[in-house]
């Protein structure tokens, strides 16, 4: 399934009105914040339509999954082309299992949970609260794509920085490039941020950087931290593939387009995350040049040189690129 599906969910007392974009989208909150009534009120008109007193708006089949829970799968399996709305009472949406059955489908999930799910790669950028105004419900965004946890606004001293990333590959070759020496660390997997962050001398400046489309089960405990520290930048594109297609160092046709509505590009059956569809995005743009080959192991001089380099800092937010040129 591809696109963004407008969705409206009313009744004489109540209206739920929000959009969905891609394959995972993550409802979370307290209890008594509406969450759970959404899905109610969904359920409600799968079984009595017009006669239920709920009236529902989507281009696509809004299903919500209900019943015994062991016959999660044959229902999951049976689903195509709809939004399908999982309640955070089935304990099966935190198991591996249902990652890997999912991955094959063709629906796009929205799952209520107040837990991380850690096996799902879901963006950061589709968590998502519930905002209630009189008689009006909107599902808003809980985090962004960029943070800054200021410290003490009166020092005089820049501190040295620090700049994390998730692994050893292409984006950690290209952050140690532009770093000062052993400034930049690869902290071996999203999990172990919150260690690492702790770890690191109060004396020094944090910048971590991931990959957006995939982070959305750590990013609460690496706020968490990184509140504490009062000391950490963060920024999260959808990935560093992203980045390089953001610099314009490669000339794709309608790039701009697709960055601007990815899901109007993005089939979910194929690509269970963004990342995976920028990834193989810039691999096949690049595979007729030996030059500018892109390769996730091994980042080529092209990127790391001159203007190219330059472009691709210049997609990161202004007060992290300050931080470089210190």
């Amino acid at each position: 399934m591809k696109n963004k599906h407008h969705i409206i969910v009313e009744t004489e007392r109540l209206k739920y009105e929000f959009d969905i974009r891609r394959n995972i989208t993550v409802i979370q909150g307290d209890s008594a914040t509406g969450k759970t009534t959404l899905v109610q009120l969904l359920e409600t008109y799968s079984r009595y339509g017009k006669d239920s007193g709920v009236r529902l708006q989507s281009d696509v089949q809004c299903v919500v999954f209900g019943g015994d829970a062991g016959l999660w799968k044959v229902a999951v399996e049976t689903y195509r082309d709809s939004i399908v709305f999982i309640d955070e009472d089935y304990s099966f949406i935190y198991s591996k299992e249902f990652a890997d059955v999912i991955q094959g489908t063709s629906n796009y999930y929205v799952l209520i949970t107040r837990q991380p799910l850690y096996y799902l790669p879901y963006s950061v950028q589709e968590i998502y609260g519930i905002r209630t105004t009189g008689k009006y419900h909107y599902p808003e965004k809980i985090y962004n794509e960029f943070y800054r946890i200021y410290g003490d606004t009166e020092e005089k001293s820049p501190k040295d920085v620090i700049v994390m990333v998730e692994d050893s590959k292409s984006g950690y070759q290209f952050f140690s490039a532009i770093c000062e020496k052993d400034a930049c660390l690869s902290v071996d997997g999203n999990s172990n941020f919150v260690s690492k962050i702790e770890s690191v001398d109060k004396d020094k400046q944090v910048v971590v950087i991931a990959d957006g489309a995939a982070f959305g089960a750590y990013i609460a405990k690496v706020m968490g931290v990184a509140k504490v520290r009062k000391d950490v930048s963060m920024y999260f594109p959808e990935s560093f593939e992203w980045m390089i297609l953001k610099a314009g160092v490669i000339n794709i046709k309608d790039i701009d387009d697709i960055l601007a509505e990815p899901e109007r590009y993005i089939e979910s059956r194929e690509f269970f995350s963004w990342e995976r569809y920028f990834t193989q995005l810039l691999i096949e743009s690049t595979s007729d040049s030996d030059v500018k080959k892109y390769d996730k192991s091994r980042l080529k001089p092209y990127y790391l040189e001159g203007k190219n380099r330059d472009s691709i800092i210049g997609v990161l937010p202004e007060s992290i690129r300050e931080l470089f040129e210190k």
